[in-house]
């Protein structure tokens, strides 16, 4: 796969639901940098098993996932450039929409990094406090 197919493939396994199939993606070395996170939010994530305790309450509290998705493909054939908008359905009742910018770095077919900016604002309307860290499985910041 080139790194505009895992991207792709990346976010239909959001849209799906299907959390195995999106960690599957990222290198076990992974990184996930969130440099505008919240307070008690982590802002950065290291390895595939932290990355998958952050996604793996996601089905849970998720009803619903869609994502409007344009992708740029960068003169380094790694790297993508994604620029995306979240409408989210929560299973609590509510919505967490957000907009998002991110930056993938891909390795042998699997992400080896992602930073991805979004409001946090938005973010802490929709799941302040104990919601946010269970949903999450959010570990003590470093």
């Amino acid at each position: 796969m080139n790194s505009m197919a895992v991207v792709e493939e990346f976010f239909a396994a959001l849209e799906a639901l299907d959390v195995d199939r999106a960690v599957s993606l990222f290198a076990d070395d992974a990184v996930q940098s969130m440099p505008f996170a919240p307070a008690g939010f982590p802002d950065r994530l290291e390895g595939r098993d932290a990355i998958a305790r952050q996604y793996g309450g996601l089905p849970a509290a998720y009803r619903s996932m869609h994502f409007v998705v344009n992708l740029y493909p960068m003169e380094d054939a790694s790297m993508v450039v994604a620029e995306y908008q979240g409408a989210i359905e929560l299973t609590a009742g509510g919505r967490y929409d957000n907009r998002y910018c991110g930056i993938f770095r891909v390795r042998d077919d699997r992400i080896a990094s992602f930073t991805e900016y979004f409001d946090p604002v938005v973010l802490q309307r929709a799941f302040g406090g104990d919601q946010m860290t269970d949903t999450f499985s959010i570990e003590p910041d470093r």
